[in-house]
């Protein structure tokens, strides 16, 4: 009697799915564990090396989850948990770490891609192509290389469409508690619904007849979601870096159901108008000319595997038409689902391809009696259509792992571009990190004030949590203009020495202004008392401005040279027009190595706002090339006239 259950057991439910799922792996595992190393390998030399990002979701969950903190919605608790656990490793910084999740998750997922090519047909030859296709998409390699949701929602993808496809119409528990992690992971997991309803139902119409099968696989279901409730509890103590959530029920559900993201399916300022042909250019470059025309070959296999097909097209088109009607800035990563789904298709055409291949290479074989072996010969055929397929990733490969990243200011780092730039490779870049450090390893009052944008307050907290910088420093996030002024008031009335981090209609007006390194210091109205720069002079500027000091120096880099010419300006009366400042450094020849043009105090500060008999400390921060020796370099200072470029004055030492 016992035998007997057990082997009912076998036959069904999670001991069933378990059993499809370790055949597999032992007739394919070598080869997606291969697959997942090398990819691996190739994620790892790519990963930024701390944080990499300001104005972007990675950022936020560098600070987020070493802390296992609330993150923006729908929150990601099952995110911020396997973040919290690799947070511990003992390498890199916190940044690294959880960089480094985003790469395994990335790695995973290719192995399991081959693992469900692998159930479509597809030869092993087939299947380790298009996956490795897929390794190399700019879009998911820029994903694997930081801190980002993409690539564990990728491998979630991947193991419901192979959980789906060995169920094969059976109870499934497993898949059922597969699709509820992913759901507590990513919403966007509910695309995959219908297809995977579909196909169930298809192979075991009987299962809406079976209360008891029903059950054990909703529990299998909610069970995971139940991570969710870390959201309520982590809220007893802390809210979201933007203060947004709230510990109620409506805060929580509002945040869990993402409510103030649904207009980004009708409008979002932030969206950039596209071209009528973005999505088919974007999935061509994605899966690569012959990975659309092997997957158009693919999908004739429709009449063979009806359900099969049918599970992937309805996949396939729920993913595209979300990410066509999807109105944000980083719209690419919303089509790597439909991105994997296609080349696992073309998986299929691939080994239509080459059975077609050996069957004429059989056919003029015996015809014109080839020498050797026939499989030499059908390798050799074999490899070489492989290596057509592959050229083109392979070229874009090479051309990611070519590009460095640039050293850039810190100005040049915290300035907001039209878009997150999806950077695959990462190695590196110290970009954003040096920018940290020369906002707070600088000589701030005690208890400072820092008022900024959300990226750049993150940064400060990022710093302040993982490196230990001034921790006594408070960071004010205000997105809004207004509540930024306000911020500033408040801050200045209660005795702070107050900085912020950017330009802003009306400061100047109100306040009198000074740069301290990549900041903006922010005094009442004619009290600036800037400390003295080291270099005194008194170079009059045309009337009534005079140039009264000036200071050369290195700023603390990882991996770049980075100098500071710092500039300060005295008038004795008002100034009646705009003037701007053309900094540069100029080698022994007296060529130029770099420049910049702005309105004084990091464009906050006009001239015409400049009050008599104050001193206006002014900063520009230089990222020098590497063949370039800082201590040959000179400064040379030009104002000239807003309006029409006339030089008014210039300065040389």
């Amino acid at each position: 009697m016992a035998d007997t259950r057990d082997a009912a057991r076998e036959k069904s439910g999670f001991f069933r799915e378990a059993r499809l799922l370790h055949a597999t792996a032992r007739g394919d595992g070598w080869w997606a564990l291969g697959l997942g190393i090398a990819a691996l390998i190739l994620y790892v030399v790519a990963l930024a090396p701390t944080v990499a990002t300001v104005f972007d979701d990675s950022l936020e969950f560098q600070v987020v989850l070493p802390t296992l903190g609330i993150a923006h919605p729908t929150g990601y608790p099952l995110y911020t948990l396997l973040g919290g656990l690799f947070s511990l490793l003992p390498v890199g910084d916190d940044a690294f770490r959880v960089n480094l999740l985003s790469a395994v998750a990335g790695a995973a997922t290719i192995g399991v891609m081959f693992l469900v090519s692998r159930q479509l047909g597809s030869s092993r030859l087939a299947a380790a192509a298009m996956s490795f296709v897929f390794a190399l998409s700019s879009t998911w390699w820029s994903q694997a290389t930081i801190a980002e949701v993409y690539t564990l929602h990728g491998l979630f993808v991947a193991l419901i469409l192979l959980l789906t496809l060995l169920g094969n119409g059976t109870r499934s528990p497993w898949l059922a508690l597969v699709f509820g992690l992913s759901l507590a992971h990513h919403r966007t997991t509910l695309l995959l619904a219908p297809g995977v309803a579909v196909y169930l139902l298809w192979n075991d119409p009987g299962v809406l007849r079976r209360p008891k099968d029903l059950l054990m696989l909703a529990g299998a279901f909610l069970l995971p979601l139940l991570l969710y409730a870390w959201l309520p509890l982590r809220g007893l103590t802390t809210s979201s870096l933007d203060g947004t959530y709230t510990n109620t029920l409506q805060g929580f559900l509002r945040h869990v159901l993402a409510s103030d993201y649904g207009s980004f399916l009708r409008d979002n300022p932030l969206a950039i108008d596209r071209p009528g042909d973005y999505s088919l250019t974007l999935m061509v470059s994605q899966a690569s000319l012959a990975g659309i025309l092997l997957g158009l070959a693919g999908w004739l296999r429709f009449p063979q595997q009806p359900r099969r097909m049918t599970l992937l097209a309805l996949v396939f088109l729920a993913n595209l038409g979300f990410a066509v009607g999807y109105k944000t800035a980083d719209v690419d990563v919303f089509y790597i689902p439909a991105t994997m789904v296609w080349l696992l298709v073309a998986s299929v055409g691939l080994t239509m391809l080459l059975d077609g291949l050996g069957a004429w290479l059989a056919s003029i074989g015996r015809r014109l009696r080839l020498p050797g072996p026939f499989k030499v010969w059908l390798a050799g055929l074999s490899a070489l259509v492989i290596l057509v397929v592959l050229a083109a990733p392979l070229q874009g490969a090479l051309d990611i792992v070519r590009t460095k990243t640039e050293p850039q200011a810190c100005n040049e780092v915290l300035a907001v571009g039209e878009a997150p730039a999806l950077t695959p490779n990462r190695h590196g870049d110290w970009n954003v990190f040096n920018c940290g450090e020369a906002i707070l390893d600088q000589p701030l009052p005690q208890n400072a004030a820092i008022i900024g944008l959300l990226g750049e307050t993150s940064l400060v907290r990022f710093m302040q949590q993982a490196h230990n910088l001034r921790r006594d420093v408070t960071p004010v996030t205000a997105d809004d203009q207004n509540a930024r002024l306000q911020a500033v008031a408040e801050a200045l009335a209660s005795g702070q020495a107050t900085y912020v981090t950017r330009e802003m209609p009306g400061l100047a007006e109100s306040y009198s202004l000074t740069a301290q390194g990549p900041l903006i210091r922010v005094w009442p109205a004619g009290e600036a008392m800037p400390d003295p720069l080291v270099q005194a002079v008194d170079v009059p500027f045309g009337d009534p401005i005079r140039l009264v000091g000036y200071e050369v120096g290195p700023v603390a880099a990882r991996d770049a040279t980075l100098l500071r010419l710092q500039l300060a300006w005295q008038t004795d009366a008002p100034v009646d027009e705009d003037l701007k400042v053309s900094a540069r450094l100029l080698d022994g020849n007296g060529e130029v190595v770099a420049s910049q043009d702005a309105v004084p105090v990091h464009w906050a500060y006009p001239t015409t706002a400049w009050r008599p008999g104050e001193t206006v400390i002014d900063a520009y921060d230089f990222a020098l090339p590497a063949n370039i020796d800082p201590n040959t370099l000179k400064p040379l200072v030009i104002l000239y006239r807003a309006a029409n470029g006339e030089e008014v004055g210039r300065f040389a030492p």
